[in-house]
């Protein structure tokens, strides 16, 4: 649901997702497997445009499993059934460079400040032959201006014993290492979970404009408030392992009511 007068001004990759059927062992214990499997998605499809894709449904709904399958993140031995295409072609390794994943528990070296943690993302994933350090530097402080990190870009990023950024600067670095790659395609799990709502609403404010640039923005999101959930473009909601609706996210109710 885009707010009113924005749009998206470029089209990013749509991804889509065909019959989707994903199993794991039950296990009888903590070190035995009972043989069993059990199905924790059940034949789903759907698909995911430029903008704010939101996977929504109570807790064991699937609704990680499903990013992570989609982002090519869970254990192919538990794919039963199904395929994942960007802009009609299956995904390969290639495809997979465009992409990148926002956990949902921040990794992060708490005696790194923020300009060094994502200078550090940049000498790891940006290649030497095509990026000198001034460039890799040059992209580090455009990513500092884009997600507005410049008043704790020198600041570290906290441990335990060593005060540090707040929660959603934290996030926002988070972020900013996976957007150093400039990836077209952004998965998160779950981005709001264990923020305030205000810095909720902060977070989700920045993925909305990253995807009016031409992202396609995925994410796991669980009980939005209401100023959360009116960003959202589209929305595929689950209930144990099967989709029961995916659409416009501002068509949700209409949708329900009529049954």
């Amino acid at each position: 649901m885009a707010e009113p007068g924005v749009c998206v001004s470029v089209n990013g990759p749509s991804l889509t997702f065909q019959n989707i059927r994903y199993t794991v062992q039950e296990r009888r214990n903590l070190c035995t497997c009972s043989g069993e499997e059990k199905e924790i998605l059940k034949n789903v499809s759907g698909l995911m445009k430029t903008g704010m894709n939101a996977i929504m449904g109570p807790t064991g709904s699937g609704k990680t499993s499903l990013l992570d399958v989609i982002a090519g993140r869970k254990d192919p031995r538990g794919l039963r059934s199904g395929r994942v295409l960007v802009d009609g072609q299956l995904v390969t390794a290639e495809l997979r460079l465009s992409s990148a994943y926002v956990v949902q528990d921040d990794i992060l070296m708490g005696t790194l400040s923020v300009r060094e943690s994502l200078l550090f993302s940049a000498n790891l994933r940006l290649p030497q032959r095509q990026n000198s350090s001034s460039a890799k530097k040059q992209r580090v402080e455009s990513i500092i201006q884009e997600l507005g990190l410049q008043d704790c870009a020198d600041t570290k990023i906290g441990t335990e014993f060593l005060r540090g950024v707040s929660g959603g600067e934290r996030k926002r670095c988070s972020i900013g290492m996976e957007l150093i790659t400039s990836p077209s395609l952004l998965f998160l799990d779950e981005p709001t979970t264990g923020l305030d709502s205000n810095t909720a609403n902060s977070i989700m404010a920045l993925l909305h404009r990253l995807s009016r640039s031409g992202k396609t923005i995925i994410f796991s999101i669980h009980q939005p408030r209401y100023s959360i959930f009116r960003r959202f473009d589209q929305l595929t909601l689950l209930h144990k392992g099967e989709i029961i609706y995916a659409g416009p996210s501002n068509d949700t109710m209409g949708y329900f009511q009529s049954l």
